[in-house]
């Protein structure tokens, strides 16, 4: 029983020593895939680097140029104000004063218009 007991210790040892070889190779192998992986990873990384770079400085121009159309808008606005308040102040200083001739050019052209029917009516 002793020897068999011997026998299945060697037997073990012989397993665990061959898992230790597999496992070495394995992790050998796994080692190179990483730094292959790790080698043709880099261009890759880089490549999203610079685009990502890219996508900054296109999107501040971006915003910068919606600003710029911003403040153009707004200057418009503050233009269009302006021109509305004018009308309404050259309203206001004209629209009397032209209702006024043209009640004088009315009566005017009635007072005519009497005068003629009466210098009608004596002949």
């Amino acid at each position: 029983m002793d020897t068999l007991l011997q026998v299945v210790q060697v037997v073990a040892l012989v397993c665990v020593s061959a898992l230790c070889v597999y496992l070495i190779v394995v992790l050998s192998q796994f080692k190179r895939d990483v730094s292959d992986f790790s080698q043709r990873s880099k261009p890759v990384l880089e490549n999203l680097a610079f685009i990502t770079e890219r996508l900054k400085s296109a999107s501040e121009k971006f915003e910068s140029q919606v600003d710029i159309i911003k403040g153009s808008l707004q200057s418009l606005k503050d233009v269009a104000d302006d021109v509305r308040m004018f009308e309404q102040r050259v309203r206001v200083a004209v629209e009397e004063p032209v209702f006024q001739v043209a009640s004088v050019f009315a009566a005017v052209v009635n007072a005519i218009a009497a005068l003629i029917e009466k210098l009608r009516g004596k002949q």
